[in-house]
């Protein structure tokens, strides 16, 4: 078992327009962290940002085909050919 901070194979995220939103807020969070005085958090947020940036944007895993997880076996034709 691998374990992983944020599941970029997951459905959730194919919409390449739903990545950028997180990514985007998580930016956006960083900056307003930056602005309070709070490094701290901010190194975290902006830990995160580039682990999920790398994950939607350069990993390629959200882009990836989904498998099929249709469990009905495929019948093969019958010999009449009907």
């Amino acid at each position: 078992m691998r374990w992983a901070l944020v599941d970029f194979g997951h459905p959730f995220y194919r919409p390449l327009t739903r990545r950028i939103i997180i990514f985007v807020l998580l930016l956006v969070w960083t900056v307003v962290e930056f602005f309070s005085g709070s490094s701290g958090w901010m190194m975290l947020f902006l830990a995160l940002s580039a682990y999920v940036g790398w994950g939607f944007f350069l990993s390629g895993q959200a882009d990836a085909p989904l498998e099929d997880k249709t469990d009905t076996p495929q019948t093969p034709p019958s010999e009449d050919g009907k």
